[in-house]
């Protein structure tokens, strides 16, 4: 088998390097596009009421895994004061949905959810594969967090409908963004190596420039050299 070929492709399949994603475009996208505060926020209307999520804050955790954080604003006018949220969703570095939690802000107020926690392992081990394993865990997480909120939120007596419609807002962005975050692995790479990588290449031998050395050869005179003598010999041949 004939191993010199001038280049050789190695496809060389390098370490998984498997981790999570969060594709922000698209979770902006679903919510009509980030358009407003300077690309950095999307506007919208859910329930007949305004609000406005700006793009999410996203941590990589110390074991590998993402902690995610998103502002929700309710807008509530020209001449009021916006009330503002914030969502928090926490996933391990094989995509499983550890914990979330959310909070709103209303005037000099803050209603926070409890802490709920994910229990169980992931089933989210293959590239593509919506992260926090079954659709089911994620969202009686969800319920969860937003029944909390919801609760705590009637006991202060809100009566406004945008505030009271708060809770299934950020629910809805919960929603979105869960789906925008993705447990995907590294493809293999190529790596291109010059020459045989089984045979060394040999140095050529480069010889003296063309040229450089007269060569003298034993035997009979060149031709030239024989016209010139036979020439001297009939100059003195002649009276």
């Amino acid at each position: 088998m004939n191993l010199r070929p001038l280049a050789l492709l190695l496809l060389i399949a390098s370490v998984a390097n498997a981790g999570v994603e969060v594709d922000i475009d698209k979770f902006g996208s679903s919510l009509g596009g980030w358009n407003k505060e300077k690309k950095k926020a999307a506007e919208y209307k859910f329930s007949e009421v305004d609000f406005r999520t700006y793009k999410p804050e996203v941590t990589s955790a110390p074991d590998g895994g993402l902690f995610i954080s998103v502002r929700v604003d309710h807008m509530r006018g020209m001449f009021s004061s916006d009330d503002h949220a914030s969502l928090e969703m926490s996933f391990a570095p094989d995509g499983t949905l550890l914990s979330s939690q959310a909070s709103i802000s209303i005037q000099a107020r803050r209603i926070s959810s409890d802490m709920f926690r994910s229990g169980g392992s992931s089933a989210a081990k293959a590239a593509g594969e919506l992260a926090g394993g079954t659709v089911e865990k994620a969202a009686k997480l969800s319920s969860n967090v937003f029944a909390s909120l919801a609760g705590k939120l009637l006991r202060e007596n809100v009566t406004e409908p945008g505030r009271i419609a708060y809770p299934a807002a950020l629910r809805h962005n919960y929603n979105l963004l869960y789906q925008c975050v993705k447990f995907v692995k590294d493809p293999p790479k190529a790596l291109v190596v010059e020459g045989d990588p089984l045979r060394p290449k040999q140095e050529e031998v480069k010889g003296a420039p063309e040229n450089m050395f007269g060569v003298n050869t034993f035997g009979e005179a060149p031709k030239e050299e024989k016209k010139e003598e036979n020439k001297k010999e009939d100059d003195t041949a002649k009276p």
